[in-house]
C-alpha cells in the first residue's frame, strides 16, 4: 500500500498531533442561515474567556453571530506593563527599548486599544465570527461603560436586528462594564419582554458555581470537538508577540499578560456558565 500522504496523514488523529475535530471538510462547517445572534462584548477577551462555548455552538448551528465591543479596554493596567513602568506575574518586567518597540512607548491610552482590537479581530474568525459582523463601535465606545450607555447600545443593536437573540455578562458580575450590561439588558427584558423576548447572560466561570440560576453550557456532541479547537485557535491572538512599528500594527500578547490562566483554562474546555432567566 502506498505511504500515506501528508494530508492522509492529518486525519489520522492524536498520533500526528491534530485534533480529532481538524477533517479538513470541503466547506466551511460555519455558514449562517439562520436568525442573528448578538454577544455584547465588555473587553476584547470576555466573549473567548466567559463564552467561547455559545459563540461558537451558535456559528455552527447557523445562527449569523454578531460581537459589539462595549468599551475601548483602554482602562486595563496591563498598559503600564508594556510601557514597562510595573511588573507582570505572567511576563515579569518589559524594557520597550531591548524589545524593538521603545519608540511606541510610552503607548497611550489609544494606541494601546487598537492592540487589544488586534487581537479582538484575530480571535473573531476562528471563534466564527465574520468581519462583517464584529462591530468596534470606535466612535461611539469609551474606556468604560454604565447601565445607561449600556442600554443604549443594546436598544441600537435590537432595533437594527429585531428577531435576534441578545446575550452579554451576568448582571452580579463583579467587574462593574461586565455588570453594567446584564444590568442593562435585564432591565429591558423584563420592561418589555415581547421586544427584548431571546435573552441570555453568561457568568465567569469563578462566580459560576454560586450564581443564582447559573447552569454549565452544554453543545451537542457533534459540536463539541469542533468548538473546543476553534476556542483554542482564538487563544492564539492572545498570545501572540510581535511588535509593530507604528500603532497600528503589531501584537503584544495583551491578554496573556491579563488573563493567562484564563485563557488556560479555556483551552482545557472548563465550562462556561448561563443564566438564562431574569
Amino acid at each position: 500500500m502506498a505511504a500515506a500522504t501528508s494530508r492522509e496523514k492529518a486525519h489520522d488523529g492524536p498520533e500526528g498531533g491534530v485534533h480529532p475535530a481538524a477533517t479538513f471538510p470541503p466547506v466551511d462547517p460555519v455558514s449562517a442561515t439562520e436568525r442573528p445572534f448578538i454577544w455584547f462584548e465588555p473587553h476584547q477577551d470576555d466573549g473567548l474567556l466567559w463564552a467561547w462555548k455559545l459563540l461558537t455552538h451558535h456559528a455552527l448551528a447557523g445562527r449569523e453571530v454578531h460581537v459589539v465591543l462595549a468599551t475601548d479596554g483602554s482602562a486595563s493596567r496591563i498598559r503600564r506593563a508594556l510601557n514597562g513602568d510595573e511588573s507582570n506575574k505572567y511576563w515579569g518586567r518589559h524594557y520597550p527599548e531591548r524589545e524593538g518597540y521603545g519608540h511606541l512607548t510610552p503607548m497611550s491610552p489609544k494606541a494601546f486599544a487598537k492592540a487589544r482590537d488586534r487581537e479582538l479581530k484575530a480571535a473573531s474568525g476562528p471563534l466564527g465570527i465574520v468581519p462583517e459582523n464584529l462591530h468596534l463601535e470606535l466612535d461611539w465606545r469609551q474606556p468604560k461603560i454604565d447601565v445607561l450607555r449600556a442600554r443604549e447600545l443594546i436598544i441600537r443593536y435590537a432595533d437594527l436586528y429585531p428577531d435576534a437573540g441578545l446575550c452579554t455578562m451576568w448582571w452580579g458580575d463583579t467587574d462593574p462594564c461586565h455588570s453594567a450590561l446584564g444590568t442593562a439588558l435585564r432591565q429591558l427584558h423584563l420592561a418589555d419582554p415581547v421586544r427584548f423576548p431571546d435573552c441570555r447572560w453568561v457568568v465567569r466561570r469563578k462566580q459560576g458555581p454560586t450564581a443564582p440560576g447559573a447552569v454549565p453550557y452544554q453543545i451537542p456532541p457533534q459540536f463539541a470537538a469542533t468548538a473546543h479547537q476553534m476556542a483554542k485557535n482564538a487563544c492564539l491572538a492572545y498570545s501572540s508577540w510581535a511588535p509593530g512599528e507604528t500603532e497600528d500594527d503589531g501584537m503584544y500578547a495583551i491578554g496573556l499578560h491579563s488573563v493567562g490562566s484564563d485563557l488556560a483554562a479555556v483551552k482545557r474546555g472548563e465550562p462556561n456558565w448561563i443564566v438564562e432567566t431574569a
